[in-house]
């Protein structure tokens, strides 16, 4: 069995309950004007929120009509977009997952890795590198796991791969719930996120870090090669997500092509948003996201990543064979 992950320190005793809906129409609205929803004409949104002649009442909890689901604003503003990404909808299968199972920094985690891949690697996120690299850790309270971000993404140690701690989110993060109609990924997925259910959280098998007696296959091999060399040239994943953010791009949003493509400001993949308009803005958002200062990412001197106009020298033919096939993941019990 592999090491004990490495991110961060085992959380405190938490509610893990939903919380009364405190997410306002006209944050929805400010949301879909900067790009990070889709517009209401495409994909109907709405608040936890009722509006009655005595004033607002909010819902207590989640209870989503059919064909709804269920996000939180926390996991858009670290990468979240709709339709969601293949390899996220892999990963909550393969896990037996909600969306909401998930803490924010874990979704971080997730973006971060979705980004290194195709800007730095030049591969779409690939599963087996990611069961080399990455493990869950439940998070509970006197043996129950939490239904709120029960689930969290840690990091295996002695992997080499870049650093990069996510800030934990405010506390209130459980109430910043809201409701979207369920987009559908394209052929072959076909399918957006799971059906929203409020069932206990149980540990699976898959969760573990990766036995040691697993071997490498060629291609996490070489692709473990070069992200050691990346993080030996100085590369962290505040780096990669702020190429991300300052291209405008949300990487666990479908974006029918890979980063590797990007093309600019009229770039299809950015949906309406614009990145950040100074480098203070951009060190601002870090600091919201990972530990450390402002005045620390003012400094970082960002590099690149892969676009049209620097392509990665290999990019495998055939893309698919780096995405998880959702139908091929194996859910094992625990």
């Amino acid at each position: 069995m592999a090491s004990v992950p490495s991110s961060s320190a085992r959380p405190g005793p938490e509610k893990g309950e939903w919380e009364r809906c405190s997410v306002s129409h006209s944050r929805l609205a400010k949301l879909q004007t900067q790009g990070f929803l889709p517009h209401a004409d495409l994909v109907p949104v709405r608040t936890g929120l009722a509006s009655f002649n005595e004033g607002t009442q909010a819902e207590d909890f989640p209870n989503p009509s059919g064909g709804e689901r269920v996000c939180f604003v926390p996991y858009l503003l670290r990468g979240v977009g709709f339709p969601i990404h293949p390899f996220l909808r892999g990963l909550l299968e393969y896990y037996g997952l909600q969306l909401h199972n998930f803490t924010p920094a874990s979704i971080l985690h997730i973006a971060g890795y979705v980004a290194l891949c195709e800007l730095f690697l030049g591969v779409e996120a690939h599963f087996e590198l990611w069961r080399k690299l990455f493990c869950l850790v439940p998070r509970n309270h006197e043996g129950s796991i939490f239904e709120v971000g029960g689930a969290e993404v840690w990091r295996v140690a002695d992997t080499g791969y870049p650093s990069g701690t996510p800030r934990k989110a405010p506390d209130e993060w459980p109430s910043e719930w809201f409701y979207i109609e369920d987009v559908a990924l394209p052929y072959p997925v076909r399918k957006g996120l799971p059906e929203f259910a409020r069932v206990p959280l149980k540990k699976r098998h898959s969760w573990r870090p990766r036995s040691l007696k697993e071997e490498d296959g060629a291609e996490v091999r070489q692709l473990m090669s070069k992200i050691k060399e990346l993080t030996q040239s100085g590369l962290t994943v505040i780096e990669v997500m702020a190429i991300s953010i300052a291209r405008g791009v949300q990487p666990l949003q479908y974006r029918g092509l890979p980063m590797w493509h990007y093309n600019g400001e009229d770039d299809a993949s950015r949906c309406g948003r614009k990145g950040p308009d100074t480098p203070a803005a951009l060190a601002k958002i870090l600091a919201e996201l990972f530990k450390g200062e402002e005045k620390e990412f003012l400094r970082i001197k960002f590099r690149d990543g892969y676009s049209m106009y620097n392509p990665p020298s290999w990019v495998r033919p055939d893309p698919s064979v780096f995405t998880p096939s959702i139908s091929e993941l194996p859910l094992i019990n625990f």
